[in-house]
């Protein structure tokens, strides 16, 4: 008879004895948080080029 592809050998039994570690690990380990620091350096790029933009305009004017 042929050999029986599904049926799972000792090999691939899961030992409930095993050390659980590298799961918990896995399960504790917290997410990154979102921060606002991309946009916030967005943000800040874009008043600063408005601080320039005013200030050369106000000097190219006669201000």
């Amino acid at each position: 008879m042929a050999e029986n592809d599904l049926d799972p050998g000792p090999e691939n039994d899961l030992d409930p004895g095993a050390n659980t570690q590298m799961f918990q690990a896995f399960v504790d380990r917290h997410e990154p948080d979102e921060s606002g620091a991309p946009w916030a350096a967005l943000v800040g790029a874009a008043l600063v080029g408005l601080v320039i933009v005013l200030v050369v305009a106000w000097l190219v004017l006669g201000g």
